[in-house]
């Protein structure tokens, strides 16, 4: 349950609203009887450098992405910071997401709150929106519960005065449809919809709850002047003239014939002049020789599932038979490997099922734009074997990809096929229509 949720000191929002209104900082020193010093400390909340509720300004702030309050800290681009109280039971595990709307709930921005795990009744945190809609004057918070009891949206919004509501650059779109290259692969847009149904919903009591919605881009693409449908977009880069930057992963393409219809979370507010989009496209399937590397009858051993996630730890590396490399090679300049399979021997899924997780490590980090794609995991009776990224891991010199397997019970080993393969990035400044509110949910 959500107890308690407070964005600012009533003293900051004294300050914040001033600032909305347009107030330079000597005026607004003088109308709240503060020095200038203190007005820009508040002001910097709101800007690359912030410092917790009743913390001290300090030179001393580094980069950091943490929930949790700490001390002060930076961040590259400008970003309206909100200082939560978060309140829940320490026993229970509690998860929150904060959910930014302009004040027509036309789109929003999604962040997230620490907690939960750390047996904290009470904490303070900071949530970062780098992107919220500059040019409305008043912004609405919603707060999501994810606990051991469920999921929760709490029914009271906060308004916020927005602290960058100033007169910001106007961006022309191009009309559409518009193509666009790399190299010797071509994207066409030919369609740009905000608000259309995402094929998931956060927010399980509203259906219209901007939090349910996404942007859906219609496209075909052509490798060497020919058609194909091998690739697709994998992730999208969202800005706008305002500052805004919003990164979306693609929840489901959609092709029909030639033409492929994406839909991605989240995008910007749909009443700027045009968006620019970089989306990054990765082939899915008819990889070179050169871009694949197969191992077969990898093993698996038994194993707890918290071992798995323990993989940099040292001391159960030593003992952990899932730690040890199992297959090396080099392949397109980057060094593989992948280690014995784990089955997990305390995650019983029910029916008999069993499910466990697979290594994959790649030293250098793999640069931008560069993939690693599962082409075959099948088990050792030729089966295939569900799976999904369960993340990744890094020490500064490697990286290590994690994958969770399903339905496993009675495999001895597996077989995988790899790919490394480049992305290609392709850029469009376009115009989002607005999907209409009775438009059917994405499958």
């Amino acid at each position: 349950m959500i107890k308690k949720t407070t964005d600012l000191t009533s003293r900051e929002m004294e300050v914040l609203q001033l600032i909305a209104e347009g107030n330079a900082n000597e005026q607004t020193a003088a109308e709240l009887g503060i020095g200038t010093k203190t007005v820009e400390k508040h002001r910097e909340h709101y800007g690359k450098k912030h410092t917790p509720p009743g913390t001290k300004p300090t030179t001393n702030t580094t980069a950091r992405g943490r929930g949790r309050a700490g001390g002060p800290f930076t961040t590259p681009t400008d970003t309206l910071v909100l200082w939560v109280k978060q309140e829940h039971d320490p026993q229970q595990y509690a998860y929150f997401q904060y959910y930014l709307y302009d004040e027509a709930g036309t789109a929003c921005a999604q962040a997230y709150g620490g907690g939960g795990g750390n047996n904290q009744a009470s904490e303070v945190v900071n949530i970062q929106f780098p992107a919220f809609p500059r040019r409305h004057g008043k912004l609405i918070v919603r707060v999501q519960e994810q606990s051991n009891g469920g999921q929760e949206m709490s029914a009271q919004k906060f308004v916020i005065r927005n602290p960058a509501r100033k007169s910001y650059p106007i961006w022309t779109a191009e009309p559409l449809p518009a193509t666009k290259e790399d190299d010797d692969f071509s994207v066409t847009l030919t369609k740009l919809v905000s608000g259309v149904a995402m094929p998931y919903q956060r927010e399980q009591d509203d259906a219209d709850d901007a939090a349910n919605k996404g942007v859906q881009m219609t496209f075909h693409a052509q490798r060497g002047g020919n058609e194909v449908t091998n690739w697709e977009p994998v992730s999208v880069e969202t800005t706008d003239a305002t500052g805004n930057q919003m990164n979306g992963g693609v929840a489901k393409n959609e092709w029909l014939g030639n033409e492929d219809m994406a839909v991605y979370q989240h995008g910007l507010w749909p009443d700027e002049a045009a968006w620019k989009l970089r989306v990054e496209f990765s082939k899915q399937s008819g990889f070179d020789d050169s871009e694949v590397w197969t191992v077969k009858n990898i093993p698996l051993v038994a194993g707890r599932q918290m071992d798995f996630w323990n993989f940099y730890n040292r001391r159960a590396a030593q003992t952990n038979a899932a730690n040890k490399v199992f297959a090396e090679t080099d392949l397109n300049g980057v060094h593989l490997k992948i280690f014995p399979a784990t089955q997990f021997t305390d995650m019983n899924m029910g029916y008999g099922q069993m499910s466990g997780g697979l290594h994959i490590q790649a030293t250098p980090s793999l640069p931008a734009g560069m993939r690693l794609t599962f082409v075959s995991l099948t088990d050792d009776q030729g089966q295939d074997i569900q799976n999904y990224n369960s993340g990744s891991s890094g020490n500064g010199k490697s990286m290590t990809y994690g994958y969770q397997l399903q339905n496993i019970a009675g495999v001895t080993n597996i077989n995988v096929t790899i790919a490394l393969h480049q992305s290609h990035f392709i850029e469009f400044t376009a115009k989002p229509e607005k999907a209409p509110k009775d438009a059917a949910p994405a499958q």
